[in-house]
């Protein structure tokens, strides 16, 4: 399995919509109902789906992946899916920045995959204790306390629940706060743009070294 994922600051104007209509062209005619989801929408929301587009766009030839084969399709809660059994993907956005993960199989094994980005915000320690009780369990907790209401531990285990929560499924969402993720895997990182710092999680599945390696060279 290989993992690949871009990010970019968010941007809007009409040659965003002009890039979209553009790349169309490359994609099965059965992908119809997903860019018209894009397409449709206005202001902040088109450029956050149109930035996350153009980013699986650009994975996906970086990859040498054909995409007049793709389908893509969208479930009941708007969440874009592949067709294919050996490609899965996530796109996160968060006031000025956008994520988008891609995994790649041979078919065989799980290739779910979720991703989320959050901007750094200056909550105060009070602000982040209210939140915390809303989404992590009694572990994660104490372990924030330990941590002395540490701002980067906060923001880790609010973007591992939510990519989390993308790579699970909808049926998930009930059960948010009380979900382990003692097993899971997550690749996590900051990123620093225009003043602004960001924090990213992708929850994968389990990985060999090597294709760990391989994940830490294409940063």
């Amino acid at each position: 399995m290989k993992i690949d994922f871009a990010s970019c600051i968010v941007t809007g104007g009409n040659f965003m919509r002009q890039r979209v209509e553009s790349a169309m062209d490359f994609y099965s005619a059965e992908c119809v109902d997903y860019f018209q989801m894009i397409l449709s929408k206005r202001k902040e929301a088109f450029c956050d789906s149109a930035c996350g587009f153009l980013l699986l766009d650009g994975l996906l030839q970086k990859n040498k992946i054909n995409r007049s084969e793709l389908v893509i399709t969208v479930d009941k809660r708007n969440r874009p899916h592949f067709s294919a059994d050996n490609l899965d993907f996530s796109i996160s956005h968060s006031e000025g920045c956008a994520l988008c993960a891609l995994a790649i199989g041979n078919g065989t094994e799980d290739i779910r995959i979720g991703c989320d980005v959050q901007r750094e915000r200056d909550y105060s320690k009070e602000k982040m204790i209210e939140l915390s009780r809303a989404f992590m369990n009694e572990k994660e907790l104490s372990d924030f306390e330990k941590s002395g209401f540490n701002p980067d531990r906060f923001f880790t285990a609010w973007t591992h629940r939510e990519s989390y929560v993308k790579r699970a499924g909808s049926d998930i969402f009930d059960a948010l706060k009380s979900a382990d993720l003692s097993g899971e895997y997550f690749l996590d990182g900051v990123i620093y743009v225009c003043g602004e710092k960001y924090r990213y999680s992708i929850n994968r599945p389990q990985l060999t070294e090597e294709e760990l390696a391989e994940i830490e060279e294409n940063r």
